[in-house]
């Protein structure tokens, strides 16, 4: 039972460190105004000037002198002199005037993955339930490689899960995106000739396909469990999705479902919220078995982060 006080204890670190870095205020790199694609419609930009005025909307004009700035509640027209940063986002990101920063983590739900790949060199850690951490890079624009492993306390480091997460992307359309991957898992639940304790290698073959853009999607999969040699006859069906509710909030849901044997179905079912900062999601979410007899209401509490760098 000492394990709970501690669970607390993380549970209130993550909180503590993680809130404040969603609530930030959305940055990007900044642009030199001579780099300014002017009049560019896919492209808003964020104009501080140095009373600390941020002006947003399409750049239309920079001359030696003066820039002029264009939204739909305005037209300004300032001194070059007076800007002291310029920031460029994506078009999309302008709602009602203000701001919407991309999703930081679309590449996977509460912890499937979608099809959407990271860019090339993104990457992110991400800690899922506390016990389970891991990282992925965008070695490609279509290629994704994970890595990860289990945090149970344990006398010995060995007795830990070790994962890796490779995944492509084979259709990458701006509605739609198709992957294929893997989760390949080695774990200490064997057992050697001698009968000394040893690793099994598990995992999940698994196809996945992504349809909506990066902030409202909607995901369905299908994962053929292995162990060892052995291939499972069925596969195990995903179902999930995220929209994008307000600027800072978006609604998440993730759904397993598993053959057994006959006509049987089983699986877990999940929603909650995703918490978005410009670099770190934050999940929020209750999940619960389901099965003839199973669910838990409102279900178990599912927490997970992730940031991007």
């Amino acid at each position: 039972m000492r394990l709970v006080p501690v669970l607390l204890r993380r549970l209130a670190l993550v909180g503590a460190v993680m809130l404040p870095l969603v609530a930030a205020p959305l940055r990007a790199q900044p642009v030199p105004l001579d780099s300014v694609r002017v009049d560019d419609p896919t492209l808003v930009y964020a104009v501080t000037l140095a009373n600390a005025t941020t002006l947003v909307g399409r750049i239309t004009m920079v001359s030696a002198d003066s820039v002029r700035v264009v939204s739909a509640a305005m037209t300004a027209t300032v001194a070059r002199r007076e800007v002291r940063t310029v920031r460029a986002y994506p078009a999309t990101a302008l709602h009602d005037g203000v701001l919407w920063l991309e999703n930081p983590h679309a590449t996977r739900l509460l912890f499937a993955p979608t099809a959407i790949p990271l860019r090339r060199g993104e990457g992110y850690f991400a800690d899922f339930w506390i016990f389970f951490a891991s990282a992925a890079t965008g070695v490609t624009d279509r290629f994704t490689l994970g890595a990860g492993m289990s945090l149970f306390p344990s006398d010995n480091f060995a007795d830990n899960i070790f994962y890796a997460l490779p995944k492509y992307t084979v259709v990458s359309q701006p509605k739609l995106k198709v992957a294929l991957g893997a989760l390949m898992a080695s774990v200490p639940w064997g057992s050697n000739d001698n009968g000394s304790r040893g690793r099994q290698s598990l995992g999940i073959l698994y196809g996945v396909a992504t349809t909506g853009s990066r902030e409202s999607n909607l995901t369905l999969g299908a994962g053929w469990g292995y162990v060892g040699g052995t291939l499972a006859d069925k596969p195990v069906v995903t179902l999930g999705g995220q929209h994008r509710a307000t600027k800072r909030i978006a609604l998440i849901s993730e759904n397993w479902f598993v053959p057994f044997d006959g006509n049987d179905v089983g699986g877990f079912v999940s929603y909650g919220v995703r918490m978005l900062g410009e670099k770190i999601a934050v999940d929020l979410a209750l999940g619960s078995p389901v099965g003839a007899e199973e669910f838990y209401f409102p279900g178990i509490p599912l927490l997970g982060f992730a940031i991007k760098f």
